[in-house]
């Protein structure tokens, strides 16, 4: 690239203030490179949909197709949002005052291009100006977007009496743009309109000539009876591959969308299941490490020596063992004395066999209570 270009590119990145840069710059280069006869970078004001005005680089020229061999160049302006590549770049078919926009599959009324490599531009890394380019150009050779009006036409067939081409226009490959990097004018912005006037502030003052849309095959010269059936039986089988191709491009755009949809939902679920896996990688650690410390709990405890259950349940001596019985005698005697009056409060025992128990009770209970003072005081447990 000439390096007054590249100091200009430079310049003029760093004062817009894109967020990339060294990608911005490689990117434009290898367009530049590629197609330096055909597209000239510029500095201009672009107005959104919302109204909002911004200056950005744009790269404005032609692109070079060939329909029915012949070879045509379709004007184009791409506009590079300041976060590219992040953002896809704006695309606009840019007719010169002698054409007029063909809606299709890919171009709206407006100029506007549309395609699945813009739709999903974001979720692809390897999206670039490059490819981009030369996808349009492919889309652009099956279905020209711009075709001469009618009054261009009649003139340039009136100018020519040669073999007969595309809507009669020869190939412009003659006409070559050079980049004129000081270039900073401000037109305004092709935005959508329900007209299909030509964009006079976006097009390039270039003389070419591009295929019109309105038919196929000489149409300034009389065809005899065979050559009008023929032209008639080639036109019906161009529209039939024309909408079989149409078709066929809705089930892959479907199909990609499908395959985009079930690629992030496997991502999800992988993501999901690593996730889980870590979770159960934690939970089988913290086990491990539980079962290593019960382990050593349980070998700690089988290092203990062995305590005798009878000495433990039972008294160290006979005098203890004696304590031992008659206090449970005395806690049997009290818990039968509770419930004998409760029995009594319910009338379920008559207060006579009450008294006579209860006398006998008082009785046992009174001994043992003697006989556990008697042995305490024996083992030096005075109250």
């Amino acid at each position: 690239m000439d390096p007054e270009i590249a100091e200009w590119l430079q310049r003029v990145l760093l004062t817009i203030g894109y967020q990339h840069r060294d990608r911005m710059y490689a990117d434009v280069e290898a367009v530049l490179r590629l197609f330096q006869n055909f597209l000239v970078p510029k500095a201009e004001t672009y107005t959104h949909d919302n109204g909002r005005s911004q200056l950005l680089l744009s790269l404005i020229g032609t692109v070079p197709i060939v329909y029915q061999s012949a070879t045509y160049n379709i004007p184009v302006a791409f506009w590079l949002p300041t976060s590219y590549p992040s953002v896809a770049p704006i695309v606009f078919v840019t007719p010169t005052a002698l054409m007029l926009v063909k809606a299709g599959k890919y171009v709206d009324i407006s100029g506007r291009c549309y395609h699945p490599y813009l739709a999903y531009w974001s979720q692809r890394s390897d999206s670039n100006l490059v490819d981009l380019i030369g996808i349009m150009q492919g889309v652009f050779s099956q279905e020209p977007p711009v075709y001469a009006k009618s009054n261009a036409v009649t003139q340039q067939q009136q100018q020519q009496q040669s073999s007969p081409t595309l809507s009669g226009y020869p190939s412009p490959t003659t006409t070559l743009l050079r980049p004129a990097p000081p270039v900073s004018t401000y037109p305004p912005q092709p935005a959508a309109s329900t007209s299909t006037t030509q964009q006079s502030g976006m097009h390039l003052q270039h003389q070419n000539r591009y295929p019109q849309s309105a038919g196929i095959g000489p149409q300034a010269q009389q065809l005899s009876p065979q050559q009008a059936q023929l032209y008639t039986k080639l036109q019906a089988a161009l529209l039939e591959f024309n909408t079989a191709s149409s078709r066929e491009m809705d089930n892959l755009v479907t199909v990609n969308k499908q395959l985009n949809d079930a690629e992030f939902r496997t991502k999800a679920e992988i993501q999901s299941l690593r996730d889980l896996h870590t979770k159960i990688q934690y939970n089988i650690a913290t086990l491990s490490r539980c079962i290593e410390q019960l382990t050593a709990k349980i070998e700690q405890i089988r290092s203990w020596p062995e305590e005798p259950v009878d000495e433990i349940i039972c008294g160290s001596s006979v005098v203890h063992n004696q304590l031992f019985e008659l206090v449970a005698e005395e806690i049997a005697i009290e818990d039968t004395i509770y419930y004998l009056g409760k029995a009594l409060s319910q009338d379920k025992v008559e207060l006579n066999a009450y008294m006579k128990h209860l006398r006998n009770l008082s009785r046992e209970q009174f001994m043992k209570k003697a006989l556990i003072k008697k042995v305490k005081a024996q083992l030096g447990h005075i109250e």
